[in-house]
């Protein structure tokens, strides 16, 4: 390459004011894009951000539209004129070498831009199988013309996303399984793996050694507004911490997670911490009580990779190769988490350090060769 590497990536997410896991991935990939030897030039643009308040009328309203529409809700969730609109402008005042979809739901996309240009897509999930998860949670709670409504939804969804990724060919994928699947669905898709990455320097891991050996500090980080998290949540709070000790704190961070967790005495509920850093401050170890979602669990990804103890479910490792080693304990039922969070293991879990081998895994460094090899390709 002659020169340096402009691309636009198109973003469902702002990647520099989204806190969750979604903006964590975005400014990691940023920061690869950015290395040299690519050294690429990245302008990004993003939807009109929807308020929380208003962000299910938007959903509700988005799964009306499609009724009429040939694209499922996910992707009229992003679908408008205005946006548009902004990414013809940028096409029209600059010239990009790639243009980078960040996120399935903006394959819509791809009749409206220019075809000369390469694409690039990020694919943080694979949508359909998410979609269909969640509705089949709550599947109880759904009336059944409603329920037909969403399933019928869902099959959009999945031929929307399949047939977008055969057309952009070039994907990126946090999780092997997600690649692996999406590979058997379409022919000649040119794939690269690449886990969450983090754009910042991970701390330096102190154990409290001036602490009550028996008493224990878990913390469980996420976005609530997230259904996985909340009924990972549900989960552990009805099935496994009525039956903890006295020592056992668990300390809650994140947005929303004030209206979900109870008041009580060993429950601190910190809500969202802007430096990430204090979260990790006095924990023991982290819980991921994940059954559900999809994709990877980043915030998992990034205690690992700043060094803190995970303790999961087998569900919430999905999709990073993760050994029963050293700094991370999987374990499947309550009566598991139970007795471990019982017993002197946990104790002893506490201070295990996480291998570095594992934490390397989330690191930009190993990765710029793959990227670069890809991009060539896909500019080819």
């Amino acid at each position: 390459m002659n020169h340096s590497l402009k691309i636009l990536m198109i973003s469902i997410i702002d990647p520099m004011a989204d806190p969750g896991g979604a903006g964590a991935v975005t400014r990691g990939l940023l920061k690869l894009f950015r290395e040299e030897p690519l050294a690429a030039q990245v302008k990004w643009v993003a939807p009109i951000r929807i308020f929380h308040k208003l962000h299910a009328i938007h959903q509700l309203t988005s799964i009306l539209k499609s009724l009429v529409s040939h694209l499922p809700s996910k992707a009229e969730f992003t679908h408008s004129r205005r946006f548009l609109k902004n990414i013809r402008q940028l096409l029209h005042k600059e010239d990009f070498d790639l243009i980078l979809l960040n996120g399935s739901d903006l394959m819509w996309l791809l009749d409206e831009l220019p075809p000369h240009l390469p694409y690039m897509l990020i694919a943080h999930n694979i949508e359909h199988q998410l979609f269909l998860s969640q509705i089949k949670t709550y599947d109880d709670s759904l009336n059944t013309p409603f329920r037909k409504l969403l399933r019928r939804d869902g099959e959009r969804l999945r031929r929307y996303e399949m047939s977008g990724m055969q057309c952009v060919r070039n994907v990126i994928f946090l999780s092997d399984k997600d690649a692996e699947f999406a590979q058997e669905q379409c022919s000649g898709l040119n794939v690269i793996v690449i886990p969450p990455l983090f754009d910042y320097p991970p701390r330096q891991r102190e154990i409290c050694s001036n602490r009550d050996t028996e008493e224990l500090r878990m913390g469980f980080l996420g976005n609530f507004g997230w259904w996985a998290n909340r009924d990972g949540m549900r989960w552990f709070l009805t099935d496994v911490f009525p039956r903890l000790d006295e020592k056992t704190q668990l300390h809650i961070f994140g947005a929303q997670s004030g209206k979900l967790v109870p008041n009580h005495p060993r429950i601190i509920k910190h809500g969202f911490l802007p430096d990430i850093n204090d979260v990790w401050k006095n924990m023991d170890f982290m819980i991921c009580p994940i059954f559900e979602g999809g994709g990877v669990k980043v915030k998992l990804a990034e205690a690992l990779y700043n060094g803190v103890p995970v303790l999961t479910t087998p569900f919430g490792s999905r999709g990073v190769e993760l050994s029963q080693a050293d700094g991370v304990m999987t374990l499947d039922s309550a009566e598991e988490w139970i007795h471990f969070l019982r017993s002197s293991a946990a104790r002893t879990f506490r201070t295990q350090p996480v291998p570095e081998s594992i934490s390397r895994l989330f690191t930009i460094e190993p990765y710029v060769t793959p990227l670069q090899r890809f991009v060539q390709e896909a500019s080819l």
